[in-house]
């Protein structure tokens, strides 16, 4: 059973929790986080730095349109994931609860968070801009009179030619399309009946925010919805407009593959053209819609009740990403200029740098140059033979890919393994296999039921009869786009025996060979279960004979129950673990007698926090690992993920002190508790603001 959402209204920091029983059965039952609501946390915690007293305006506008965009996916994958267990009926032992329930609780969540977000723009957001003199006007009623000769001119310029308006009645059953936005316009005629009309707006054509001229050096701004409110009074003249109102769709956007032999990038084509065609997950509309026009809307859209959300009178905050802020109006954050690697750039040749040491790189901190300009000598040096490289989400203007091209060109063996079930970058990951493959690369498409997530390349060079290989082994993917947003770190090394490994794994991914053992990387589907099992035992027997035991852990989401069960083993044997977690976290940290040892962090910041970080303390001699893999059960078990050692031991003290800030009590970290709740590490006790912006300054120190 779940319990209601408890809001207090001075903290909106509530999550709904499976309910807590006093039997000893039900403490077995509740000793995880469901997924879903701990994810939901995350997301309440991305909202509330749009509330940061301390954050420019234009910087929490930007955490709005991270919530929504989160929120958006979260209904087209999750939701319709946990739809489809609900109409089947299926029970979660684990939480003591049905998937219905589950949904329940989760719909109830997320809609809160949805309410929540309207009311800080409304109180917050509009306020503020307001104060920097620019109006966005929330009502097309409101629009001033000297406005209207502007907004009638880009309706029948800019907008008209993409409307495509649509009478509605019971022999119509439109389709409306996943996150399209749309209006409902109520009609009557002196001489019919109600009439409704279905139109589309066209934000795949134009800015959702369309700048108005200033007046009184006022700069005013509105949406692209009013403009088509009021132009469409235009075609809509003959009529009585009873109601205009918005409303959006979500759709399934899961993609359901059959089983297949080599086929797979022409079967991933056909599945993404049916992924626009998924089943409803959530419809979004106007609150003031009529109840008897909401209830025609579930009969034509073929809505379920449960999938009802009333929001207001715009949809689609994710838009807030493009909202035109007039240039010097108002302040940002300084930008952290990405630093150089000092040791690795004074090197003109980095074959000859990784002859002599590892070089660990911290991105976006570091620049992602470092990166290019490994792979742009590989294509240039004379001495490389081959180059291997595995690719989960390809940039849209990847200069990494077009180096490659560049080497098989150059008559370079090029190999590539393209993931093309990557959610949401399939098509963009199919376009650069097939030009790659069209230059000569050999491209090795994903593995029947396995995504391959490994962040990986390695490139053979050889000189004088000598053969040696330089590896790149990183925690985030080959992108420079999202090198630029997500804090990740990657290893560049000329370490034999571990590139002997990591060629193992490309000949595994290429041809189906299977690898000798590992004794270096964690390879997932071969050993890192077994291998992360063995480090934590080995840090219970640490503590059992009367050493420190410790582990420290940083992650995006730690899901798998054998893990979390593991941790909580060692907890219960005395090893003190930290625990760094992004996101989803089933483990409940704190409670006595199952997690009294273990804490919980989460790192909000400018960046995205995505690198895995595992240390292990090894009675004072740590064990120290970096990788691509979380602790889920998909990253665990179908996925190809590798994990590697960190030998060199200055790249081993940058690990630490970057983990050392990220433990620290910045005002931006939080602690989450046994009951999932979000709270401050030290109030009053901080030992400053943002332990990323800690971690920049360090490195520029240096």
């Amino acid at each position: 059973m779940l319990s209601d959402m408890l809001y207090p209204a001075s903290q909106n920091n509530h999550i709904i929790t499976i309910m807590e029983n006093s039997n000893a059965a039900a403490v077995e039952i509740t000793k995880y986080f469901n997924r879903d609501l701990s994810w939901l946390s995350f997301n309440h915690r991305v909202l509330e730095e749009s509330q940061d007293p301390q954050l420019p305006l234009v910087e929490k506008i930007k955490f709005i349109a991270i919530h929504a965009s989160n929120l958006d996916e979260f209904y087209r994958v999750r939701v319709a994931h946990l739809e489809t267990l609900a109409k089947l009926g299926q029970y979660n032992d684990e939480e003591s609860a049905s998937y219905q329930d589950i949904l329940t609780a989760v719909r109830k969540e997320a809609s809160h968070q949805t309410s929540y977000l309207r009311y800080i723009l409304a109180t917050s957001i509009i306020p503020g801009l307001e104060e920097n003199n620019i109006i966005l006007y929330q009502h097309h009623e409101e629009v001033r009179e000297e406005h209207l000769e502007f907004i009638y001119e880009y309706f029948n310029t800019q907008v008209a030619s993409y409307l495509q308006p649509i009478w509605l009645s019971n022999e119509t059953t439109p389709f409306l399309e996943d996150r399209q936005l749309y209006f409902v316009w109520q009609l009557s005629h002196k001489n019919s009946s109600e009439r409704l009309i279905l139109l589309n707006l066209p934000t795949e054509h134009l800015p959702r925010f369309i700048p108005l001229p200033k007046i009184d050096n006022k700069h005013y701004v509105i949406y692209l919805d009013d403009i088509v409110r009021i132009g469409g009074e235009i075609f809509l003249e003959n009529y009585k407009i009873k109601g205009c109102f918005s409303i959006k769709l979500n759709r399934n956007a899961d993609l359901n593959l059959d089983e297949y032999s080599g086929a797979i990038a022409g079967q991933m084509k056909i599945s993404l053209e049916q992924r626009a065609f998924g089943a409803p997950s959530r419809f979004q509309y106007d609150v003031a819609m009529p109840k008897k026009l909401v209830s025609l809307c579930v009969d034509l859209f073929g809505i379920e009740q449960d999938e009802l959300t009333p929001t207001g009178r715009y949809q689609q905050m994710s838009d807030f990403f493009s909202f035109p802020v007039p240039a010097n109006s108002l302040p940002t954050l300084a930008k952290w200029k990405p630093l150089k690697h000092r040791e690795l750039a004074s090197y003109k040749n980095y074959f000859k740098a990784l002859d002599e040491k590892d070089f660990l790189l911290h991105f976006p901190y570091q620049s992602y140059d470092h990166v290019l300009i490994f792979f742009n000598q590989a294509v240039l040096d004379q001495y490389v033979t081959e180059i291997m490289a595995t690719f989960y989400r390809v940039a849209s203007d990847s200069h990494i890919v077009n180096a490659l091209i560049s080497a098989s060109k150059n008559g370079k063996k090029v190999r590539a393994f393209v993931e093309v079930k990557a959610r949401f970058d399939e098509a963009n990951n199919l376009l650069w296999a097939e030009k790659m493959e069209k230059a000569g690369i050999e491209i090795s498409y994903s593995l029947p039921d396995i995504k391959v997530h490994a962040k990986t390349a390695l490139i053979t060079r050889v000189k004088d009869g000598v053969t040696k290989t330089y590896g790149f082994y990183g925690t985030g993917n080959f992108n420079e786009r999202t090198a630029g947003i997500y804090s990740d770190m990657g290893l560049l090394t000329s370490n034999p025996v571990m590139n002997e490994e990591l060629k193992d794994v490309f000949l595994y991914l290429y041809t189906g060979k299977q690898p000798a053992p590992f004794n270096h990387l964690l390879v997932s589907q071969f050993n890192i279960i077994d291998r992360f099992k063995e480090l934590i035992n080995n840090e219970i027997r640490v503590a059992l004979n009367g050493g420190e035991g410790k582990i420290i852990i940083k992650l995006n989401n730690l899901e798998d129950r054998e893990m979390i069960d593991a941790l909580y083993t060692a907890s219960n044997a005395g090893v003190k673990i930290e625990l760094i977690v992004r996101s989803i976290c089933r483990l409940r940290p704190g409670v006595p007698g199952l997690s009294e040892n273990i804490t919980l962090n989460r790192v909000i910041g400018r960046y995205l926090e995505h690198s895995r970080v595992f240390i292990f303390n090894n009675d004072n001699d740590p064990r120290v690992f970096l990788g691509s893999s979380d602790w889920m059960e998909r990253n665990l078990r179908s996925r190809v993920e590798v994990v590697f050692p960190v030998y060199d031991e200055a790249c081993k003290e940058e690990i630490f002190s970057f983990i050392k800030l990220q433990l620290a009590p910045y005002r931006k970290t939080r602690l989450i508790d046994q009951h999932l709740k979000s709270i401050p590490i030290a109030p009053g006790l901080e030992c400053g603001d943002d332990a990323q912006e800690a971690f920049y300054q360090l490195i520029k120190e240096k």
